[in-house]
């Protein structure tokens, strides 16, 4: 029974004000060049919106909303729901 907790955890959607800062977002980003990466970095809450950064990309900023629904994937990182 006790193995099934962290499964039933995970199912949770939480919104991105719950998640630890430096957390991993999978999220596919682009510009005018093409493809920047496949994950954003969360560093912090600035108001209604987050201050991300494309991971690998650190100059490259983008703003995810406090209320926007994440899911803890089994590897580690969030998906946005």
């Amino acid at each position: 029974m006790l193995d099934l907790v962290p499964k039933i955890l995970k199912q949770n959607n939480m919104k991105l004000y719950q998640i630890p800062r430096e957390s991993r977002i999978k999220a596919e980003t682009f510009n005018d060049q093409g493809k920047l990466g496949d994950f954003i970095i969360f560093h912090k809450l600035d108001g209604a919106y987050s201050y991300c950064t494309v991971e690998g990309c650190p100059q490259e900023v983008c703003h995810l909303s406090v209320n926007q629904e994440l899911q803890l994937s089994d590897e580690g990182y969030y998906e946005l729901v």
